[in-house]
Formats: C-alpha cells, structure tokens, sequence
C-alpha cells in the first residue's frame, strides 16, 4: 500500500514540472512534402487533414499534395479526411510519403481501439487484440436480440456457441478454449468502463432456460467491441478468459442525427424429428408389452389393439396423429429502434429506446424487449468534464418449451406420446369435442394441455448506470473516478397444470399441480478511481501511466416457493397447496473484490512499443490461508504482465515500400486469476436443521482455508500484417495458456459426514493458433471484401489430485484423466448387432449385471468391443469414444458494393468435434414404451437378421443402450449464418437523409451429417458438458425485412 501511495506521489511531481520538451518550436522542424489518394478510387483526396502533433497542420489541395513540418526524422504525420479512416504515417526518415486512405467501410489497422479508460490505433497496441466496429445499419440486419449478435465470428479465438433457438436465449462465450474446470469460463465484459456480470445466477425454476444478461444491449446501441486475448493482468482474478470491451454510442458532434430503424422477421418452425406413425408404433408397443412379459393374449385385448369399432373407446385408438405439430408453427417478430445524437457546446448526448416482440416457434412462447439508453458528455469547465452512461432494460419471456426431458416439457412430451391418440376427447361415433383428453393410459402427459394451461414466464428488469468523472490536474495528468451501479431483478412464475397431465410420485405424496415463484435480486457498486499521467518526452519518446482502484460489491437474494395440488387448476398463486407438499428455499451471497493496478505504455520512436500491467487483486472469496499477501481481511494475489511490439515496417528498410504497408511483431506474457470458487466455499458456515422435531444447527460445509483463486498464465506471439495499401491484412497468434492451483473437488474422508471439499489443485495447458484474413478482392466498379477467421486449440490436463476420473453428465461419462485431452467421452465401442443366438454363443461375451451375475448376449443385442480381453462386458472394457473439442473453427465473410446495392454473407463453420447426440439416445433405446424414430424400424426382429439397431426390450437389461460410440456422432458443419441484401434509396427529402431497404435470411442452409436437430449448441459454460446434444429448442431459418432512415 505504501509503495502504490509513493508512485503516484511520484508521478504528481513529474507532472507539475515545466514541459521542457514542450518547447520546440518550428525553426527546428525538417519540411515533409507528400501526396493523399483514395484506395478505392486512386484519385487524389482534397482538403484532408494532415498534422504533426500539436507541432504543425495543413490541408492537402485539389491535386491532394500537402508540404508540412515535422520535429524529427521519426516523427508521425497523421492524415484524416471525411469517409476515410485517419492514418498514422511513421516518416523513417523520409522527406517525401506517399499516403493511400482506406474507406470507412473496410477493415485497417489504423482503427481505435477502446479500452475503457483509454483508446490506441491497433497499429500501436502490444497484445494480442481484435476491434469490431458497428453501426446502426449492421445492427438493423441482425435479428438475433442480444449483444453478442455483433460480434459473433468476426474475432479469430473467440467461440459464440448459441445456447438453442430459444428468443434471446443468446451465446455462451468461449476465448481460446477453457480457463476452469468447474469455474466459469466466459470472459469478463467491461461495458462502458464498468465489469457487466454475464453469469446466471440462482437456480431456474424452468427446466433448461438461463437469462442472457447480454439480451439487454440493444444491437444498435453498440459502437465498437474490442477483445484482449492475452493476459490482462490489470483485471486481475476475473480476466482469466480474456476481456471484452464494449462502448456503447456516443454523439460526436453538435448536429442532430436521427435513425429510426424498423423490421420484422418470420421464423420458420424446425423441421420435425422422424418419429413412428401409428400403425408402425403399435407394432412396437407390442414387442415391447411382450419383453415386459405380458402375453400375446393380453395385449390383444387392450383398448389400442382393438379393431371392432362397434366396441366403445375404438376411435380414441384410431388416429395418426403428428405430436410435433401440436406444438411447434411459424411465426413471426417485430422490432423497432430509434437513436438520437446532438448537443452543443456543454454537452452531448446519445439517446435510444427500442421495443421488440419476437415469438417464437414453440406455440405460446414470446420474447418481449423494451430498452432505453441514454449517454451524455458534459463540460463543466475545460478541465472538468463528466461521462454518463445510463440504461434501462425490461424483457418478459413465455417459454412454453425448453425440450429438456421431461414430464411437464410440450415438446419432449410430443415427441413420446402414442401416435394413435389425438388431444381432444372423441365420442364413440369418433367426433372430437374441444375438450383437452387427458393423459393417456402409458402416463404421457397431453403436450397441448400444457401449452395451452401451462404457464412458464420469466420477467427480468436490469438497470446499468455510471458517472465518469474527469478532472485534468495539469497538462500531463487527469484524475478521473467512475462510479456505476447494477440492479438486477429477475421474476420466474410456473404453473403446471392438472388437467391433461400426468401425476408425478414423490416420497411426500402424489404430486397432481404445481405453482412456483422464484425472485432473484443482484445488486452491485462499482467504484474506479485512477489517475493517468501522460508526459511530453519528446518525439522520440512518448510514455503513458496509469494509475488506480477498482472496488466491485455485490449483494445477491434469492427466494423461491412451489406449492402442490390446489384445489384447481384456476388456482395458481403460492399458499394455496397441499401444505405438506410445500417446498421452500433460496440463497443469499455477498461478495466483494478490491484490484490496485498500474498500467504503462512506452513507445520509443514510435516503432518500439512496451507494456507493462501490474494488479493486486483481493476478495472476500478468498480463505484466511490462501496463497497472497495478506490486507484489509482478505487475501491479495499479484498478477503481473508484459508485452513488447516492434513495428518492422517503420524501419528504414521496409518504409515506404509499395508491397508492405504494415508488419508488426508481438509477444506478451501475462499472469490472471479466477476467483469462481463460490462466496462461502472457503468460509465456515452452520445451517439450521430439524431432527425428530428437535431444531438445532449443524456444520454447513466441509471449509477450506487455504482455498483461494486459480491461476491463468498466458503466453502469445503474434504478427499483425497489411500488404498493397492494406488491400490485404492479417493478423496470425500462436499461444499457450496454463491454468495451475485449479479449483476442483475433492473427495473427503467418510469420517467427515460430507462428500467432499474444493481445493486448488491440478491444472491443464492448452496451445493453440488464432488466424485472421482479410482482403479487397476487387474496387471499382464492384467493391468486394473477403475475409476468414481460423481458430484452433487443444487442451492437455498436466495434473489432478486422482490421475483419472469420470464424470457422469446427462447420460454420458466424461473422462478426466493426466495427459489426455480435456473432457473426452468415455464409454464402449461398439462392433454392430449379433445376427443370431449362435454368433452370441459363438463369441463367447457376457454382460455383467448390476448383481455382478454374469449373462451371455444373444442375438439382437450388441456387440461390444471386449477392450479388457476377459470375455465379460462391464466397465473395465469403457475407452475413449469421442472428442467434442474441434480440430478447427471460423467463420467466412464477404460484402460485395455496387452503386446503391450491397450484398453480404457468412458461413460459420466447425471440423472435426465430435457430439453426444442425447436426444437420439432418449428416442432409440427401446427400453420404454415411448414412441422411437423411425430409425427403430430396421430393429431386428429374427433370427438371422443383418441390422445395425439391436432388439427392443423393455428396460433394456442387456444394456444395449448404454453410452456406447452408437451415440457419438460427427458433430462438424458448415452453416450459413447471415446473407443480406441492401438498397439504398436516392432520397432527396428535408426531412429524411438516407433510407435503407434491406432483407436478411439467417441460418438459411446448413451442411453437415450430424442427425441431430442442430448442430451448432451449448448446454452451459462449464468445460465438463461440452459436446452434449440435450435436444434444445434448434435455431431455425429466418427472414427479415427492414428499413432503416436517417433523418
């Protein structure tokens, strides 16, 4: 604290100084003479703006030549003009340049990028770093409702997975693969200067659903989005997957600039997974009914199999019925925004507000979005100014379906209910009444009655707000504080209903309706203060330091009800169930984190460039013998960082060449944290409890002191490159980062009463190359850019506390064992089916049973793979099945611009991972008498039969269904994400400036061979569940329509 308190002291006193080097004046300039053109066109650019500094300026005249005076041979002329990126120009030595400018619309080096306390051209940044800039033109054609939307596979290393195709369900973030284990892996987004939390927190009353704090960011109201890659040390225990910068809009000038944007899309319904039609289903049912041991005899006399219908009841069995139908439609989304930007002398502002109404596929779910942002820049004085940033988001969703397996989920229950009942009640003449039946004699609840009674909504309220104040103490040195506030308020309300569902049995009684609540209220403080000195070293030198605190407090309530069995299902409302069957809970957590840092830029004759990030990071997370230097109650880790850059092209060797416009080489190290060890993980704490009526409390954890924040180093070199005018650039990074002290569970002794405790040990590596391209392959007359983003990784596990273990995650076993790739499927191999008795019989295996009997396969089962050569099947014979990490990802994209029109497109892809296709598994075992895919039809039936599907049987007792490479697919796809089309309208109004027409198709073709209903999926963010297809909602085809005016 001392040392800290003795630099800025330090600094201060530098800063009040005399700027010597302030005092060169023109006699000592050297005269540069030079020439502007435009890239696109070749021609000369008139009156830009060409400058030296504060030193000297002029404006190039009509044949775009400019004379100017610079302080030094090494010196940079900047060059701007309007519909041009501005550019740096490092003389090298040269008295005469020659200087092409890139338009607005395509990519250069030359770009800001925004850091949130600070912005550098790319061209002067050390790390490895991607900008994306957006507009309300871009953002209009999106369609996708959720911030991420501009972003997503335009930055080589970063994986936007789409959660499902559930309205706003929006993307789980993955950096250069994982950072934890069993801590988040998403990387920290700084919106505006202040840390955005992007995590779920609570438990979901609503099977499969989690909130997208991203949601509330309006597209349009993002300006740009910067990414470090590399270690930012500076953010301490919550950088560990990277940084994410996000600034919103902000009015640049004093005009008045208005643009309304309007649009609505139409979603087709995903295609419907090939399920069996009745008569093929009845057959079926039969097989099954009989390896139930029920007699032929019995089954004939069951309702379904009659065929009389003179006998009552004979219509209700005599349908042919397309469940998924019942539940999936159509359907369509509108959206509107308006943004305003103006101010005067005093202050500036941005302002937008949007409201948008998206249905969804799933008949009865809806997302609804209201927004409102306002931002301002205010002039108090010419040395105090003030930031603000205030927004204000409301979303309420009705998610009818999320497709998790289970008993009150529409469209998993479609997909299981018998094809020969219908979901309204026949008479016996077989006329259908508008009466819902109820569910049907196997137990399958009616998936109409529960879109149609059920009630699944979520509301949430999030209001983000800062001030950034701003107080230049001299000419060198501004002190500035931001302090913001997050409120987050989050409402879940579910009603099951009892009419046309089936009952649910609990040790506590039989379970008929069901009413739940559940509210969750995050409040966070945020407080930064800091101090950037920036002194006149002269030309050859130029320094930046940066100075501060970050304080971050975080208070957290959850409470949640469900009641059961009102009186009826117009009851809805907690307090009126069974109060037996009353189930009650919820959490509370407080947390706080407190970061000292220092940042500094050095840069010597501007082609030298120098890094160096230095955080003290404490929280309350922390235990009282964690690794650290002990401070204000807590533990405080030291994460230092560096990077250099050397721009090749500015020497004197490769200045002013026509082929090489930019060559930058970079290498950082860096060490981050994570501190996702949960609020109370390393704390002691007690719980109430009741035994026999006595109440009393009782140790509520199995503490860890010593527990503390995992460790994240990263290594990185990388080449920033632009050849023939920046016609073409690329950027290329090769890295490695280490994760150590890995926050992981431990078994514990049974002594203790618990299961196990958290503790940093083990850790992995994963290396890998990040790849970006970008090109213009033609100008005029057709303007047309291509670029690519490539992305690879591979993630090795260097040390765990039990060398191997497998983990089980939704019917699949994940094996985590030192030296092999991390989360890899674990589980049998699989040799085709047994035609007949006599080839079981022939091969000598049995299958262990759960009572450790052993029985021999027969024909109709599964041959699998004896890889513990004993003659047995049981778990010593389990292997590495599958990899659900890509050998490779990225995206291409590619614009093409003639005259007023302009047509663009992406194709996403991934090669090479490898996917547990668990939806296939719950419709194809055969154990159940759920209706199965058609896939089941080729089951074999005979003796001798040649089949790739194994015989049905109820239950499964062979456990030829277990997790068994006939589950793991080819998960690799090539898909077209975005393809629009744009027309600019020749307007020539008082009122309206520009006008675009515009129509998009999103996720038009997809090619792949995964049988799935979506290939492209993320089940959570945690390294464990990757690769796991649970059957979410799918992302469908889309159209959209829209205008965009300028007014």
């Amino acid at each position: 604290m001392n040392y800290l308190l003795k630099i800025l002291i330090a600094i201060g006193f530098i800063a009040f100084q005399p700027d010597v080097s302030a005092q060169e004046t023109a006699s000592s300039g050297i005269r540069v003479s030079g020439e502007v053109f435009s890239v696109l066109t070749g021609k000369p650019v008139e009156l830009a703006l060409v400058n030296c500094g504060d030193f000297s300026s002029t404006f190039t005249d009509e044949k775009g030549e400019f004379t100017i005076e610079a302080r030094s041979p090494d010196d940079i002329i900047s060059v701007s003009a309007q519909g041009y990126h501005p550019k740096d120009i490092l003389l090298s030595g040269r008295s005469r340049v020659s200087v092409y400018l890139s338009g607005e619309e395509t990519h250069s080096f030359q770009e800001q990028a925004w850091f949130g306390y600070f912005s550098k051209k790319q061209i002067y940044t050390t790390q490895s770093v991607a900008s994306v800039r957006n507009t309300v033109a871009e953002s209009a054609k999106s369609g996708i409702g959720s911030g991420e939307a501009v972003f997503d596979g335009r930055v080589a290393g970063l994986e936007a997975r789409a959660r499902n195709g559930i309205k706003g369900a929006g993307s789980d973030l993955f950096l250069r693969g994982y950072s934890s284990l069993y801590g988040n892996n998403q990387p920290l987004v700084i919106v505006d200067g202040m840390i955005f939390n992007t995590q779920s927190y609570g438990t979901s009353l609503i099977d499969g659903y989690r909130s997208n704090p991203l949601a509330s960011i309006a597209e349009y109201d993002i300006e740009n989005v910067t990414l470090v890659r590399d270690a930012a040390s500076i953010y301490g225990a919550k950088a560990s997957n990277g940084v994410v910068f996000i600034r919103t809009s902000k009015a640049t000038q004093q005009a008045t600039v208005i643009d309304l944007i309007m649009n609505g899309n139409y979603e087709m319904a995903p295609d419907n997974i090939p399920m069996l039609e009745a008569g093929q289903y009845r057959t079926y049912l039969n097989e099954i009914l009989l390896s139930k041991g029920l007699t032929a005899d019995s089954i004939n006399r069951m309702p379904f199999m009659n065929t009389d219908p003179s006998v009552p009841g004979y219509y209700k069995y005599q349908n042919n019925t397309d469940w998924q139908k019942k539940v999936f439609a159509d359907n369509y989304s509108s959206n509107v925004g308006l943004r305003i930007k103006g101010g005067d002398d005093v202050a500036l502002y941005a302002l937008s507000v949007g409201f948008s109404q998206q249905k969804g596929t799933v008949k009865g779910s809806d997302n609804s979005r209201f927004n409102f942002r306002f931002n301002s820049d205010i002039n108090f004085s010419q040395k105090v100014t003030l930031n603000s940033n205030i927004s204000f988001n409301y979303i309420k969703k009705n998610i009818t379906a999320t497709n998790i397996f289970s008993y009150y989920d529409a469209v998993s229950q479609a997909r299981v209910k018998a094809p020969f009942l219908q979901e309204f009640i026949q008479n016996d003449q077989g006329v259908a009444s508008p009466d819902l039946t109820n569910y049907d004699f196997l137990s399958v609840s009616n998936p109409v009655s529960l879109i149609e009674n059920g009630q699944n909504e979520d509301m949430n309220n999030l209001l983000f707000a800062s001030l950034n104040f701003n107080w230049d103490l001299s000419r060198n040195l501004t002190l500035s504080n931001l302090v913001g506030m997050s409120v987050d308020k989050q409402r879940q309300s579910v009603f099951i209903p009892r009419a046309g569902i089936a009952p649910d049995s609990t040790d506590a009684g039989v379970i008929e309706n069901q009413m739940k609540a559940r509210v969750l209220r995050h409040f966070v403080i945020n407080n930064d203060i800091r101090i950037k000195y920036e002194p006149r070293l002269g030309v050859n030198h130029s320094l930046m330091l940066l100075a501060g605190a970050r304080l971050n407090v975080n208070t957290l309530e959850e409470d949640w009800g469900a009641d059961f069995n009102s009186a009826n299902d117009q009851i809805r409302s907690l307090g009126n169930g069974n109060y037996l069957l009353r189930q009650k809970g919820g959490t509370i957590g407080d947390w706080s984190s407190l970061v000292w840092y220092l940042h500094s830029d050095y840069g010597l004759k501007n082609k030298y460039l120098f890094t160096l990030n230095l955080g003290l990071d404490g929280s309350s997370r922390y235990g009282s013998k964690a690794d650290g230097i002990p401070m204000f109650g807590t533990r405080f880790c030291f994460y230092p960082g560096m990077a250099a850059a050397w721009i090749i092209s500015a020497e004197p060797f490769l200045a002013g060449s026509r082929v090489v416009e930019l060559l930058k080489l970079r290498a950082s190290w860096g060490l981050t944290g994570n501190d996702d060890i949960g609020n109370y993980t390393a704390q002691k704490y007690y719980v109430a409890k009741n035994l026999l009526g006595y109440q009393g409390t009782m140790m509520g954890n199995l503490w860890n002191p010593a527990l503390g924040a995992e460790r994240n180093s990263r290594i990185n070199a990388g080449l920033d490159m632009s050849f023939f005018r920046e016609r073409i650039s690329a950027s290329v990074d090769i890295f490695r980062n280490k994760t150590s002290r890995m926050f992981d569970y431990v078994t514990a002794n049974i002594l203790t009463g618990f299961y196990g405790y958290y503790d940093n040990r083990g850790g992995f590596t994963t290396n890998g190359i990040d790849a970006m391209v970008r090109a213009r392959v033609a100008n005029r007359p057709l303007e047309w850019d291509l670029g690519i983003v490539l992305s690879k990784y591979a993630t090795k596990v260097d040390d765990l506390f039990d060398q191997k273990r497998i983990t089980p995650v939704f019917g699949a076993n994940i094996l985590t064992e030192e030296g092999r790739p991390l989360g890899l499927f674990y589980g049998y191999a699989t040799r085709g089916v047994f035609a007949g008795d006599a080839e079981a019989l022939q091969s000598g295996l049995s299958n262990r049973m759960a009572n450790e009997s052993l029985v021999p396969f027969r024909g109709g089962d599964v041959i699998f793979e004896d890889f513990h050569p004993d003659g047995i099947i049981d778990e010593n014979d389990m292997q590495v099945i599958g990899d659900p990490a890509p050998d490779l990802t990225g995206e291409i994209f590619t614009e093409l611009r003639f005259k007023r029109i302009s047509l663009q497109a992406s194709l996403g892809f991934s090669v090479g991972n490898d996917v547990f296709n668990y939806l296939r598994y719950t419709l194809e075992n055969m154990s159940t008498t759920n209706n199965q895919t058609t896939a089941v039809v080729n089951r074999w039936r005979y003796q001798g039969q040649a089949t790739e599907i194994p015989r049905a049987a109820y239950g499964d007792p062979m456990q030829n269904s277990r997790f068994s490479d006939r589950w793991i697919e080819d998960g690799s796809y090539a898909r077209l994400k975005r393809v629009s089309l744009t027309y600019r309208l020749p307007v020539r109004s008082k009122w309206v400036h520009s006008a675009d027409l515009f129509a998009t198709g999103i996720n038009l073709l997809t090619f792949t061979k995964y049988l799935g209903l979506d290939p492209e999926f993320s089940l959570n963010g945690f390294a464990l569940s990757q690769g796991i297809d649970v059957g979410m909602i799918p992302q469908n085809e889309m159209v959209l329509l829209g205008v965009k005016l300028g007014l």
